[in-house]
């Protein structure tokens, strides 16, 4: 599975690709497939020293292993942006898959783009079905009823990579838009390709610990900068299977970093405590279900 100085013979691409991580079983999946077609100039493995011993056996190539001084996603991250060499950057979690063909596609969207943009694929799970789902008939209309009364989101699919007054934010899905490059407010943290001048290089992220929702934040720097977030329909990413269950500590970090979205915004907390008390109501509910099937 190690890439090899084979692969930098082919055209490759004009692209650093970034990775934190902390030593993930599922890197050299994600490498492979990223050099499976024109391989990126340069992949940065993000990792913090302790952990380096991890992935040492990954640096190959066009593969390099980036010893950060501090741990935590954002931290370890922004130090690799300060890394790249190349006019592109591809920031991606270390558990996505990302097709040549699909790679191409965002390229494309961002060269037709240009300077002061950012583009993201639509995510899906290993089934390539996105996981932002918008549902038809009367439950559609329901889950409308509720972002637009309760979160103050746009009505129906106009809401598709909004984030509303609540701190909500919403997707794009696909199969209820064209093929042309969607504007968004948000884009998924995992998969975003940007021209390095624009990269947001801070370590933004004000809380100890995993940073849940870091990619509200992230959206948010790039709209004050005046950089503009493209969802680009032609180009998909595939993520391992969500969880079925959101712990209490997952619910909770997750609150605790939308208030402060909403706080950034100027919205609404009054939408942002009824939209997590419904969420929360939900949870309760999946939580009790699964209590109850256990032997």
């Amino acid at each position: 599975m190690q890439p090899s100085d084979e692969i930098l013979n082919r055209s490759s691409r004009p692209v650093s690709v970034v990775i934190a991580t902390l030593g993930s079983d599922s890197l050299a999946a994600v490498i492979a497939q990223l050099n499976a077609g024109a391989a990126p100039a340069e992949i940065l493995i993000c990792i913090p020293e302790a952990e380096a011993p991890r992935v040492a056996a990954l640096q190959s190539g066009n593969v390099r292993v980036v010893t950060t001084p501090r741990r935590g996603q954002v931290a370890q991250r922004a130090y690799g942006l300060g890394c790249t060499t190349q006019p592109l950057v591809l920031q991606m979690d270390d558990d996505i898959l990302l097709s040549p063909g699909d790679f191409d596609a965002l390229m494309q969207a961002l060269d037709r783009l240009g300077r002061g943009n950012a583009v993201a694929p639509i995510l899906c799970g290993p089934d390539r079905r996105c996981l932002h789902a918008y549902r038809d008939g009367v439950r559609g209309w329901l889950q409308s009823l509720h972002a637009f009364v309760i979160c103050g989101a746009p009505w129906g699919m106009k809401r598709m990579g909004t984030i509303s007054p609540a701190g909500v934010s919403y997707g794009v899905n696909d199969r209820y838009c064209g093929t042309d490059p969607v504007p968004a407010q948000w884009l998924p943290g995992g998969c975003v390709l940007s021209h390095r001048q624009d990269l947001v290089r801070d370590n933004f992220f004000p809380f100890r610990g995993k940073a849940y929702s870091e990619d509200l934040l992230h959206s948010l720097l790039r709209q004050t900068r005046g950089i503009r977030s493209w969802v680009v329909p032609a180009s998909r990413c595939l993520t391992p299977p969500q969880p079925a269950l959101v712990s209490w500590r997952d619910f909770t970090a997750d609150f605790r970093v939308r208030r402060h979205v909403v706080r950034m915004r100027g919205g609404s907390m009054l939408r942002f405590q009824l939209s997590f008390l419904s969420a929360w109501l939900k949870c309760v509910a999946q939580w009790v279900m699964a209590w109850r099937r256990q032997p």
